[in-house]
C-alpha cells in the first residue's frame, strides 16, 4: 500500500510511480493531482486533505481486505500505464508543435 497525504500537489509523480509498481493507494484529495490521476477515486481511495483519521480508516480498510487491495492494485497498475513515456511523450510533442505553429502564425 502507498499513502499519499499531500496538502498540495502539481502532479503526483510519486503517486503514479507507486501505482506502476502495483500498489493500492490512498491519497489526500488535495487541489490538483491525486483526483485527476485517480479519476475521482476509481483507481485508488481519496480522503479529505489534512484528515489523519480518514487516512487511517482507508488504510485500515485496505489492510483488512485482501480482495479490495488486489482490486485497487490492478486498477492502479492499469491507470499508471496511461502515464508511460510512450503515451505521454507524443502528447507533449504535439503540444509543443501547436504552440510553435501559433507563434509562427502570430509573428
Amino acid at each position: 500500500m502507498f499513502a499519499f497525504p499531500s496538502r498540495y500537489e502539481g502532479f503526483g509523480q510519486t503517486l503514479v510511480e507507486a501505482m506502476a509498481c502495483g500498489l493500492p493507494v490512498v491519497a489526500a484529495d488535495c487541489p490538483h493531482g491525486p483526483r485527476e490521476i485517480l479519476e475521482g477515486g476509481k483507481h485508488g481511495i481519496l480522503v479529505p486533505p489534512e484528515n489523519p483519521e480518514a487516512l487511517a480508516e482507508a488504510l485500515a480498510r485496505l489492510m483488512a481486505d485482501p480482495a479490495l487491495r488486489a482490486d485497487y492494485a490492478a486498477r492502479a497498475r492499469a491507470r499508471a500505464a496511461d502515464f508511460a513515456p510512450e503515451k505521454i511523450a507524443p502528447r507533449w510533442l504535439a503540444l509543443a508543435e501547436e504552440v510553435l505553429a501559433e507563434r509562427r502564425h502570430s509573428a
